[in-house]
């Protein structure tokens, strides 16, 4: 099979560079897969990680230099990861905690759209071209009339959306994103081949215990899905996909021209376009599929270059390198717009909590209380301090909402209200207005704010003055501090703080970074 398609494409290995040195003039060498009698040239990168292939695609956008009848296509395929777009927010979109235990990467792009799952059964398709000739609704298109033409599909079971996604019997298939960047527009998107789509589920959700969530991130559309295997039942596996891209790259050589200056594309005749491709798809035979060495100019940190006339952008970074390391770093993942989370302790997890330590044994031993007791004054110190509740905190459930407004990475707020109570009487003698956080804002608050949401914390999850820890604790806990030995009230407090810190990272998703 390989053999054949090596034949049949005439694959031509081909360095980043060189592809970029001889297309980013106006004025180009015949020799340039770019010149001026070429209008449509395909690619594909050698990389299977998604930070090197979001990153070959901004070199592409930065540095080729195209006229309004040109148009390139690059395929590209990943290793299992969940991506992003621009602007949404990581802890609405994915399971963190379930891609990092399964090694699926997360990463961001630089485009708009909705969070997508990709992984070796999704052949990636991103079409460049000139910003005048921008026309997503018409490069969806060429997905759309090529799987028609090349598998035979009834163009009515393919359907597209105002989102410029693709549809397959009502499920979707394929979702897009776009972005222009100076003269150059990018239209890229993920076709689902085999993909197990149990996948799409076991990571395409958020896994915090949020009881609210404030953000202006722009949330996914969540749609049934389906795959070309399933619903066409075309073959899988390697060989399948080499087949696809083979299939698509032909139809877009021959046809894309027809298809992107139509007036209306999605109503061009298929039966037509199968003849004409029929009898026109064997041209293709001596067209070279660039192969790009991605993974090489990664290696070398080559220079982006860019197109004739520009110059770099205000951030734009230096090298192909540096750009891969920031695509894959905590910081640009954590870039989105500011969000405020809000989640839940009750008295009824604190007592479970703290009774789950392992030390909870001996802090009881320590005190000299029986473990009702001991726990009767912890709750005390935690929810007495809601006006009015404290003659029905150890007879009811009561409960603690702690706020954090989260800003580029770095928590900015930390504000505790009073939880609404299911329970009658604590609503009748605690009205909802008249907590204003107590200690537990204030110690909280000096714990995190102006500190990384994901950045351990001195004393209590990392080495640190535990001294410090415990006179805070003693200090903002003031007389709501339960009467015991030093010793058993030291040892008390630090599981209170303890168990504040773990409900507050464990049900926010905030975990530690590695």
């Amino acid at each position: 099979m390989w053999q054949t398609l090596r034949q049949r494409y005439r694959l031509q290995p081909t360095s980043l560079a060189a592809f970029l040195e001889s297309n980013c003039t106006v004025s180009k060498s015949p020799t340039a897969a770019l010149h001026r009698n070429s209008s449509l040239v395909v690619a594909e990168t050698n990389s299977l990680c998604i930070f090197e292939n979001l990153v070959a695609e901004e070199s592409l956008a930065r540095g080729l230099s195209l006229n309004k009848t040109q148009r390139l296509l690059l395929f590209y395929v990943n290793r299992p990861c969940v991506v992003v777009g621009r602007n949404q927010n990581l802890f609405q979109e994915v399971a963190l905690r379930r891609a990092a235990a399964d090694g699926v990467s997360v990463a961001r792009r630089a485009s708009g759209g909705g969070a997508v799952f990709h992984d070796e059964g999704n052949l990636c398709f991103c079409f460049i071209t000139h910003r005048t000739r921008y026309a997503p609704e018409k490069t969806i298109q060429l997905i759309r009339l090529g799987l028609c033409v090349n598998y035979a599909i009834d163009p009515a079971r393919l359907t597209t959306t105002r989102r410029h996604d693709l549809f397959l019997d009502g499920k979707k298939i394929t979702g897009s994103a776009m972005r222009v960047q100076r003269e150059i527009a990018y239209h890229h998107c993920t076709l689902l081949v085999d993909t197990p789509l149990a996948s799409l589920g076991r990571y395409l959700h958020p896994e915090g215990e949020y009881v609210a969530f404030k953000t202006s991130s722009v949330g996914s559309v969540r749609s049934p899905v389906t795959t070309l295997a399933e619903s066409v039942h075309i073959a899988s596996g390697q060989g399948a996909m080499a087949s696809l891209k083979r299939d698509m790259a032909e139809f877009f050589l021959t046809e894309g021209d027809r298809v992107l200056e139509a007036a209306a594309p999605w109503e061009l005749d298929v039966r037509e376009l199968r003849q004409t491709f029929a009898t026109a798809r064997h041209c293709c035979a001596d067209t070279p599929l660039f192969s790009l060495d991605v993974v090489g100019a990664v290696a070398a940190d080559m220079s982006f270059i860019e197109g004739e006339g520009r110059r770099a952008a205000s951030g734009d970074l230096a090298t192909l390198g540096e750009a891969v390391h920031k695509a894959a770093s905590k910081d640009w993942a954590y870039e989105m717009p500011a969000f405020t989370s809000t989640v839940l302790l009750s008295s009824g997890e604190l007592q479970r909590r703290l009774q789950a330590l392992s030390v909870w044994p001996d802090v009881v031993r320590l005190s000299s209380l029986a473990e009702e007791q001991l726990l009767a004054a912890l709750q005390q110190c935690v929810f007495a301090d809601l006006v009015g509740c404290g003659e029905v905190v150890a007879e009811t459930e009561v409960g603690l909402h702690l706020l954090t407004t989260v800003e580029h990475r770095l928590v900015t707020s930390v504000t505790v209200r009073r939880a609404p109570s299911t329970d009658a009487a604590t609503r009748a003698v605690a009205p909802l207005g008249g907590y204003s956080g107590g200690w537990v804002e204030r110690y909280l608050s000096a714990l995190l704010v102006g500190h990384a949401c994901d950045a351990a914390v001195e004393g209590l999850e990392s080495l640190g003055d535990i001294t410090a820890v415990v006179q805070g604790l003693v200090h903002e806990t003031g007389s709501l501090c339960p009467e015991l030995p030093d010793v058993a009230r030291d040892a008390a407090l630090l599981m209170v703080a303890r168990v504040l810190l773990n409900v507050w990272r464990d049900k926010n998703v905030f975990d530690l970074s590695r």
